[in-house]
């Protein structure tokens, strides 16, 4: 089964393969990048973003979340090309994040990326039938009918949602000074608002909160109208992150402790040869020579 996005819509795409509880993969092409998504018995099961689509892959929505760090990031894919596992596999083994964590992003990967391919107007699809056994360390299938709902309700309100706030990137924080009840809120609000204490920029808020961008912006919306938060639009080459900042401040005082160690064996060194000059001299050794006789 393949053809043209324009002919066969993708709700109706999705629809077909869950009604027919097919297994396979459907990928759809659009955009210069290619996203697939895998079936089994009609459910979607795991999603493969296109690798020029690094804010979709699991590694970086997890480093985003402060799951794992660039080094632990590089590492396990690393060890993921030499061994043939899956990133998640691996993390699961080497106990790095629990199961429900992953299952959490897992489930983020899958609607994120759906609600991508839904923006397509143009573009290709291809479905492609086998068996599919869904991995035993993965998070719970997802029946596309309930994943398209929220996918509508996406293109419907996520622009309204975002009329709120800066047209482009912007800065979000808690207001100071506002006393704050958070069994008021709801809990998404609740989630939303302690992510708030990890970064000022709102896509890494959504990610440590596990939300996606329309969960997270209607959240952001609600407690901007309640007062409760303050935002400002960000210059080009100015967005500022408190997690860049601990790095930059890290990298500086490494650069310190560098020279400091610099000038530490410098002042060594020359002390060295100045202790050797004067020890080796004729006079320090014609007193040497006395002391000797002396005795």
């Amino acid at each position: 089964m393949q053809g043209k996005i324009a002919d066969f819509s993708i709700p109706d795409i999705f629809q077909l393969i869950s009604s027919q509880g097919k297994s396979g993969a459907l990928s759809i092409t659009g955009k210069e990048r290619v996203t697939v998504f895998l079936f089994s018995e009609g459910r979607i099961v795991d999603v493969q973003p296109d690798r020029r689509e690094a804010r979709s892959l699991l590694g970086t929505m997890l480093r985003d979340a402060g799951y794992l760090t660039d080094s632990e990031v590089k590492r396990f894919l690393d060890a993921q090309s030499a061994g043939g596992k899956k990133l998640g596999e691996l993390l699961i083994e080497k106990g790095k994040l629990s199961r429900e964590v992953l299952s959490r992003y897992l489930a983020l990967q899958i609607r994120e990326c759906l609600f991508d391919v839904l923006t397509f107007r143009e573009g290709e699809y291809r479905f492609e039938g086998f068996s599919v056994r869904p991995a035993t360390w993965g998070g719970e299938s997802i029946r596309p009918d309930v994943l398209m709902m929220e996918g509508m309700q996406f293109l419907d309100e996520y622009p309204l949602c975002r009329q709120k706030f800066p047209p482009g990137p912007f800065r979000v924080s808690r207001k100071r000074g506002e006393r704050v009840d958070t069994y008021a809120f709801s809990e998404p609000e609740r989630v939303l608002w302690k992510a708030l204490d990890f970064s000022e920029d709102p896509d890494r808020v959504f990610r440590k909160a596990c939300m996606t961008g329309l969960e997270g912006i209607k959240g952001l919306g609600a407690l901007l109208e309640r007062g409760l938060v303050e935002v400002s639009a960000v210059e080009e080459g100015d967005r500022i992150d408190p997690v860049q900042r601990m790095r930059k401040a890290l990298s500086s005082r490494r650069r310190l402790l560098w020279i400091y160690a610099a000038l530490w064996a410098g002042g060594a060194m020359a002390a060295a040869v100045w202790i050797r000059n004067a020890l080796l001299s004729p006079g320090a050794t014609a007193v040497f020579a006395g002391w000797v006789n002396f005795f």
